[in-house]
């Protein structure tokens, strides 16, 4: 049975750090399909990506969430070179059958200055909660993202956060606490920006951790949402994000979309 993980951090590793092109063959399928926007389709779009970035890339990675049931692998991480005058920093999911990588999805954007709290975008805990149960993550998190954040009940964050308030929080924009981040999406939806969120697309759970990927709107515009929540005694204590808007001609240049799925 193949390693997902192994396989992943392999192929990540020497495509974007060690630059060994060979890995392509070696790792991903013939008929391998890229839903970055950043890339074209196809095992090509990655070769030239990689050698137009140069030597200078490289992808620092801080986080790896495995599921085995759904064949994901995501990696959370940063990627100095990718761009000669900005640092990325997000997500990638990987989809692996019969040993290979066959599909890939990111969600990335500029790295900032930590927040008010002090937090980046990658500190925090990194290692998974073996002991954790996935499945009841998963189902705690996609209910809390339905009632939350796509229904925008945003009074019933004390229902799936601790009663003391601590939560930790990287998003740039906003400082630790649950009532901060309650205050800065309602305030949002006041001026008529608020994050709607359309559909979730994937989520990758693993122990205590859990990425919802999803796609909506801020103030009619398309976004992406990746959201990594860590979860700890049924609540919600600990959130990254990477959140940006959708190009319009993504769907044009990419047939298969930055949201579709072969296997959805």
């Amino acid at each position: 049975m193949t390693d997902i993980r192994d396989l992943v951090l392999t192929a990540d590793r020497e495509l974007f750090t060690e630059h060994d092109l060979s890995t392509l063959d070696r790792n991903f399928s013939a008929d391998y399909v890229e839903h970055s926007p950043l890339v074209a389709d196809g095992k090509d779009g990655l070769r030239a990506l990689v050698i137009g970035a140069g030597d200078g890339l490289r992808h620092d990675v801080a986080r790896v969430l495995v599921d085995e049931e759904k064949g994901l692998v995501a990696l959370h991480g940063a990627y100095p070179g990718l761009d000669p005058d900005t640092v990325y920093v997000g997500f990638d999911i990987y989809r692996v059958a019969d040993g290979k990588i066959v599909e890939h999805w990111d969600g990335l954007v500029e790295q900032t200055p930590p927040n008010a709290s002090g937090r980046t975008q990658l500190d925090g805990p990194t290692e998974v909660d073996p002991t954790a149960d996935s499945e009841a993550s998963r189902a705690f998190v996609e209910t809390a993202w339905t009632r939350f954040l796509q229904g925008q009940d945003y009074a019933s964050a004390g229902e799936f956060t601790r009663a003391d308030d601590r939560f930790a929080q990287h998003s740039g924009d906003i400082a630790d606490g649950v009532q901060n981040m309650v205050d800065f999406l309602e305030q949002l939806k006041a001026d008529g920006s608020a994050l709607t969120y359309d559909t979730m697309h994937r989520s990758v759970a693993d122990g205590d951790f859990v990425l919802t990927y999803s796609e909506g709107s801020i103030a009619g515009e398309r976004h992406f949402f990746c959201e990594l929540w860590r979860i700890e005694d049924g609540a919600w204590v600990e959130l990254w994000d990477a959140i940006g808007p959708v190009a319009p001609d993504d769907q044009l240049a990419h047939p298969h979309g930055a949201f579709a799925s072969t296997a959805d």
